[in-house]
């Protein structure tokens, strides 16, 4: 899912862009001004020191690898071995839109020189140039609400690692207070400005999120050789309604096209950023695929929620628990930081540390809390995030964007057989993640009646 996310989101200033349109220019070159081109000149020299196509393929494999991983195996269970096929199928229109979101940033470079600098927002610029103003908008709230449920979704699974890696040393403290201790704990470093050297963040992120996945496959193999330590498995047919709740999940796996062009941003060379795209997911297939697999194979439909609770008790399972925690870890402080970003914006904050920063970011907190410990089980939390705006922003708005910027002009053309798979993208997508939201939110409900945190036991 999305784990090295946007630092520095901002809204784009929209006053020259909004200029240009008006000229009707389609090629702003004439028109730059002195500044601009400046700009322009500084951003060629950082980009001397930008990513490679192979850094920016870690960048956009560490953003999806993760937590998804705890959760993709029940998904399987859920939807039965077709889940095999929609993991595979998923991950190859998730690429193959992420490559068309890359083109869209192309175009705009192409067409306005205002976006051949550094922009600390480009999917809501894409937005902004393809519908308007409002897909600007629409776009950032995705991102936010994406950001802020995926971070509560590492709070609920961080506390639950640290409860089963500590029960036999502290007895009686259940999840839902372990989460609160643990959002305590991780409230002071919310206070902290932006990473500076994110990008060992981000590598960081995927190498213990490798180290971990290969334990838990190891561990999979091992408990499939030895029957005497799990029941017989079963593969029964699932309902509609976990169907699609396994749907969203899938989903959530391969969400992380709203910081695809911010990456594409930082490369040395952009054009270049379908490679990076191709290999990511490539890795990320590698990751998932024999996991998903083994778990249902082995498993069956006793899986649970977190692959990690269904593994027998040894040192690799153990292993696996400690990596993943500090995966989490890694990417709460990194993922939370855009949703801080943007509020502290909108309310003109100060950028240096202040005593208001401190607040904002500790009332974030607190509702991140109020969330999980109303609905404390993370999955519900993933498949609505996954159904809803993790679907738009990675498998209905790129190819929506791509085909509305080459018919403003008449530059680029697209084949019939393109834009017809583009909107059965665009279908699929909407039709299952509406009833992969609806499903969701149906949960929720229940649970959140039923078995919230602070409702009397």
């Amino acid at each position: 899912m999305a784990e090295t996310a946007l630092i520095d989101q901002k809204t784009y200033g929209t006053v020259s862009l909004s200029r240009n349109m008006q000229n009707k220019s389609t090629n702003s070159d004439a028109d730059c001004n002195e500044p601009i081109n400046n700009l322009i000149d500084e951003t060629e020299r950082i980009r001397e020191h930008g990513f490679t196509v192979f850094t920016a393929a870690i960048f956009l494999a560490a953003e999806m690898a993760g937590s998804g991983i705890l959760a993709l195996p029940k998904a399987i269970a859920d939807s039965g071995w077709i889940g095999v096929i929609l993991l595979i199928i998923f991950c190859l229109n998730a690429a193959y839109s992420g490559s068309r979101l890359g083109d869209c940033w192309a175009i705009l470079e192409e067409r306005y020189s205002e976006f051949r600098i550094t922009t600390r927002n480009p999917y809501p610029s894409i937005a902004f140039v393809a519908v308007g103003k409002w897909g600007s908008y629409f776009v950032s709230l995705c991102i936010q609400f994406t950001l802020f449920g995926t971070g509560t979704v590492y709070l609920l699974l961080a506390s639950s690692i640290i409860q089963e890696l500590l029960q036999t040393m502290i007895s009686g403290i259940n999840n839902c207070i372990w989460f609160l201790i643990f959002a305590t704990l991780l409230c002071i470093p919310m206070w902290l400005g932006t990473p500076k050297d994110f990008w060992l963040v981000g590598i960081a992120a995927l190498l213990t999120t490798v180290i971990s996945c290969i334990c838990i496959f190891i561990q999979i193999i091992m408990d499939g050789l030895n029957t005497t330590t799990i029941p017989a498995s079963y593969h029964t047919p699932s309902s509609f309604k976990d169907f699609f709740l396994a749907f969203g999940t899938i989903l959530f796996v391969f969400g992380g096209a709203s910081t695809f062009p911010t990456i594409q941003n930082d490369m040395i060379n952009r054009n270049d950023f379908y490679k990076s795209v191709r290999i990511a997911f490539t890795v990320i297939l590698i990751l998932y695929l024999p996991i998903a697999v083994s778990s249902y194979a082995v498993y069956g439909e006793f899986i649970k929620h977190n692959i990690i609770n269904t593994l027998s008790s040894s040192i690799f399972t153990l292993l696996a628990k400690i990596f993943m925690a500090i995966h989490l870890i890694l990417a709460f402080l990194i993922i939370i930081n855009p949703v801080s970003q943007d509020l502290e914006e909108m309310l003109h904050i100060s950028k240096k540390f202040c005593l208001k920063r401190c607040i904002v970011r500790t009332l974030i907190m607190g509702l991140m809390v109020f969330i999980g410990e109303t609905i404390p089980k993370f999955n519900n939390i993933l498949s609505l995030i996954g159904g809803s705006t993790i679907t738009l922003t990675t498998f209905v708005l790129p190819p929506y964007f791509y085909m509305k910027l080459c018919d403003h002009t008449d530059q680029r053309k697209i084949p019939l057989y393109v834009r017809t798979y583009m909107w059965e993208l665009i279908l699929i997508g909407i039709v299952g993640g509406i009833a992969s939201s609806y499903s969701a939110v149906e949960t929720i409900i229940v649970d959140s009646l039923s078995k919230p945190c602070y409702w009397p036991r």
